[in-house]
């Protein structure tokens, strides 16, 4: 008899122990072929072990409860962990809406409560309150099976074929294209120029000066067809809008940047690319990374080693755990947010080097494509560039200095591949606007600074929304007429 309940609580103990990484599975099932892998599975052994020892020096301390009623109080402890995400968001929510406490403690008071619950829990598996365990076991193995049901009934695999959307970017019969390098680099949340300069009381002349020298033109009045990442990225990756009434896509993550970029049937951007006789590379940063979602397309083709950091910084996330192991990292020498937040982050200095490294031109044709990950929060650089500690989220003085660096970074980029890429098409891009502009109308407007072909010229009254700039440059690689889009 002693066996069975031994088995059945050894059971208990396995279903409570496996529901954190059953709910990271779920939450990422669009990555489901690169969360189940090496760095997973060793994540698991660790873990498993940290809880075993843990289980054995509380069994030895507490001599009333058994090595199974050990584990137990363990593994709850350890569950209760992975809800404090889910309390901290709930409590900043409600002290943002009542305004009786500063949402500066949110995170605090919901780890008083979690480890008050992991103390009570553990007084009454002590005193063996048969109620409470029975309730363990309904609760556990509800929550355990209805997970496994939404896995698997909501698990498409990582293979997602979608039907192409026209791009409506049509190729001559004798496709004699340039077979000039492009260089499209995405600058997160770079407000217009005009609208930088009002909001800081700035001139920025001298870097207008600068990039008309050399040859670059800067469109005032650039429309994004959307004002959010992963729409507006989208929409130049299908080279189209994403949701019209003629094309109705499901508003999936699948099918959105960057998650588009694993799908079995290519985008429309990729597909005209090969099409011409170009490679596509791309060059993302901590929140989009590339060996995460394509590493055919990856610059850095560096593959996951065991030891996988972007995974377990993701996984510990929903706990209190988070702080603690960046914390720990400090101790060895790392440096979490200047690793992920200035180094991954900066799309152009990296693309800088690895071009360097290689010292010349790739001879296939390459189309690069660098989402570079500022002036977006995190203000991690001050105005030369240099690295700090970022301030805060929506901080001014943060997001100027982020700014006037990108201003630097591209004056510095273009002066590079001037010399190192002559013949190059460049284009600098925002995805969005910044998230402290006030109106809609302002909310739309982003940086757009191009240069083309000598052949090719911009007419005063185009309409160069963000997809209608790459619709440009295939027509100007083809010689066709180009066919734009209305905002």
């Amino acid at each position: 008899m002693q066996i069975f309940k031994n088995i059945k609580i050894l059971l208990l103990n396995l279903i409570i122990f496996l529901l954190p990484f059953l709910d990271f599975i779920k939450n990422n099932l669009d990555e489901i072929d690169i969360i189940i892998g090496k760095s997973f599975y060793f994540l698991i052994f660790v873990i498993s072990a940290i809880i075993l020892i843990s289980a054995y020096i509380l069994n030895f301390f507490i001599k009333r409860i058994n090595l199974m009623e050990s584990l137990l109080i363990i593994c709850l402890s350890f569950w209760l962990l992975f809800k404090h995400n889910f309390l901290n968001i709930f409590f900043k929510n409600t002290f943002l809406k009542f305004q009786f406490i500063s949402i500066e403690y949110s995170s605090e008071i919901a780890l008083l409560i979690l480890i008050f619950l992991s103390v009570y829990f553990s007084i009454l598996i002590i005193k063996k309150n048969k109620l409470f365990v029975r309730f363990l076991y309904i609760f556990f193995f509800l929550s355990f099976f209805a997970n496994l049901l939404l896995i698997t009934f909501n698990n498409e695999g990582p293979e997602i074929d979608i039907g192409s959307k026209k791009s409506s970017v049509n190729f001559p019969d004798n496709i004699n294209s340039k077979k000039n390098n492009i260089y499209f680099f995405i600058l997160d949340a770079m407000q217009p120029i005009k609208e930088f300069e009002k909001y800081y009381n700035i001139d920025l002349n001298y870097f207008l000066n600068s990039i008309e020298n050399n040859k670059y033109t800067y469109i005032h009045d650039t429309v994004n067809l959307y004002d959010n990442t992963t729409h507006g990225l989208s929409a130049i990756f299908y080279l189209n809008k994403i949701f019209t009434e003629e094309n109705k896509l499901k508003e999936e993550t699948k099918i959105l940047y960057p998650t588009l970029l694993r799908i079995k049937q290519q985008s429309d951007l990729i597909n005209n690319l090969n099409n011409l006789g170009y490679d596509f590379k791309w060059l993302g940063n901590f929140f989009a990374y590339c060996p995460k979602f394509n590493i055919k397309y990856c610059i850095n083709k560096n593959q996951n080693t065991i030891i996988d950091t972007y995974l377990y910084i993701n996984f510990f996330r929903q706990s209190p755990l988070i702080q603690i192991i960046i914390n720990f990292g400090y101790i060895f020498n790392f440096d979490y947010n200047k690793h992920f937040f200035f180094e991954l982050n900066d799309g152009i200095g990296r693309l800088t080097d690895y071009l360097k490294s290689e010292n010349k031109i790739i001879r296939k044709p390459t189309f690069y494509f660098i989402h570079h990950m500022s002036p977006h929060w995190p203000y991690i650089t001050d105005e030369n560039c240099s690295y700090k500690n970022y301030p805060g989220e929506k901080n001014f003085d943060g997001y100027k200095a982020a700014y006037l660096c990108n201003l630097k970074k591209i004056i510095n980029t273009i002066n590079f591949l001037e010399v190192f890429d002559p013949d190059a098409t460049v284009i600098f891009q925002s995805d969005h606007n910044w998230i402290m502009s006030k109106s809609k109308n302002e909310k739309k407007l982003i940086f757009n600074l191009i240069k083309l072909d000598n052949d090719c010229k911009i007419e005063e009254d185009t309409n160069l929304n963000n997809v209608n700039v790459l619709r440009l440059v295939f027509s100007c690689m083809t010689g066709n007429n180009p066919n734009y889009i209305t905002n």
